[in-house]
């Protein structure tokens, strides 16, 4: 039996992550093991795996996508799992409210997920963890706070997966860090191979001068964001500026934020966060949720996508006043009301037109096409590359450039399919 890599999920596809890497005995280490969802919110879950063939479960970090379906390992089996301590206490919180919105859909409850975690060896950035025939390294890569790449060793080789991964300076965020790390095998993300983002200081300084243009002429903006990073990335921004306007934070992203805060260790600026939750607003119940839009000022709400969360609540209250502003700053997937209202610039089932400004800015916190090449020059040693994490039409364009700049294979699996390691 040769060593080997394995797509579970995210072969030709954003999301459901899921990289089984096997040793010549037979055993594996399992690197997430996430989830996407159908149109009707159902849970799509990556491929099989045996929990009894594992030595390990890694999870990179606390997006759905990529820890979703882990708990689904744990119904009668217990194999150590590996994760940073923020990545573990996140997870819980999205595991928990997923089981809420989602239960009659999944295979496990509330006791799994805590069998789950009971399980977990928390680590460290740079710190070796023994599973079994393999050895392992988590390595900051930049995406979210706990979030980290992985480096395997299995029989002899280097095997690096980035999981998602982010080469620019955010609020919260350095850059990844992959200075001369050797690895002879790179599994890395491509959610946007052919796609250049815009110089991130000019995104925020665009964003704040648009905010300040709304509620100084008494306008409200709603900025619905994704609860994990996004919410507290919009946050700290303001709280830099000094903005003196009420910022009101709604739905999970405040549980969120002072998770954060209580693991400073994976944050960039801790004080910055720190300042936000002091001086801004975080919405307490019914009564804040109806006062946050009566004042100009700023109101961040989950769901990015305004599917579900306090920003329908928010977005039916300010829509149809063209003072009042909608900043999008999260990707808005096909078949959102998110998406709905850039395309057609209605909202709601009778498709309302909006009234209000509406605008969407890019704080992505994946890596493009740029950030794969600038992160591949940087480690050492690679003998081939493998892209997961991205459709399908870019990764080829992208293992062009890669071909071209390294002179390396480049590989783009379908799920289901195996790469042996030479």
């Amino acid at each position: 039996m040769q060593a080997r890599v394995e797509v579970l999920g995210s072969g030709r596809e954003v999301g459901r992550a899921a990289i089984a890497v096997w040793d010549s005995r037979g055993r594996a280490v399992l690197l997430d093991y996430g989830v996407n969802f159908d149109e009707e919110d159902k849970p799509l879950f990556p491929g099989h795996i045996r929990p009894k063939d594992l030595d390990a479960v890694v999870l990179t970090h606390s997006h759905l996508d990529h820890v979703g379906a882990a708990p689904s390992l744990y119904i009668s089996v217990k194999p150590p799992l590996v994760a940073t301590p923020l990545t573990l206490d996140v997870s819980r919180l999205l595991l928990m409210d997923m089981i809420k919105l989602n239960g009659p859909f999944l295979p496990y409850d509330e006791q799994v997920v805590d069998m789950m975690l009971s399980a977990a060896h928390t680590a460290s950035y740079g710190e070796e963890v023994e599973a079994g025939g393999f050895r392992l390294q988590l390595v900051y890569n930049g995406h979210i706070p706990g979030s980290a790449a992985v480096l395997v060793e299995v029989d002899g080789t280097r095997v690096l997966y980035t999981s998602d991964m982010n080469m620019a300076e955010t609020k919260l965020m350095s850059p990844a860090s992959f200075d001369g790390i050797r690895a002879d095998v790179v599994i890395i993300e491509s959610t946007y191979s052919v796609y250049t983002h815009p110089e991130r200081r000019a995104t925020e300084e665009r964003f704040y001068k648009a905010v300040r243009e709304v509620v100084e002429a008494g306008g409200t903006v709603l900025v619905p964001a994704f609860s994990v990073s996004r919410s507290q990335e919009i946050m700290a921004l303001l709280a830099e500026r000094d903005f003196e306007y009420p910022v009101w934070v709604d739905g999970m992203a405040r549980q969120v934020a002072e998770l954060y805060a209580a693991h400073p260790g994976y944050l960039r600026d801790p004080a910055l966060l720190r300042k936000a939750l002091r001086e801004q607003r975080l919405v307490r119940g019914w009564a804040d949720r109806r006062r946050a839009p009566r004042k100009p000022g700023v109101i961040i709400s989950s769901a990015g996508t305004l599917k579900g969360g306090p920003s329908l609540y928010y977005l039916r209250r300010i829509a149809d006043n063209p003072r009042n502003a909608v900043f999008l700053v999260s990707f808005q997937p096909p078949n959102t009301p998110g998406r709905q209202l850039v395309e057609e610039g209605v909202y709601g089932e009778s498709g309302t037109p909006l009234q209000a400004r509406l605008e969407w800015f890019d704080f992505s916190s994946h890596t493009d096409g740029r950030g794969v090449i600038e992160a591949l020059r940087r480690l050492r040693g690679v003998q081939r590359v493998i892209l997961v994490h991205g459709e399908y039409d870019g990764q080829v364009r992208l293992a062009e450039r890669i071909n071209e700049e390294f002179g390396v294979e480049t590989l783009i699996p379908e799920n289901g399919e195996s790469i042996p390691l030479e």
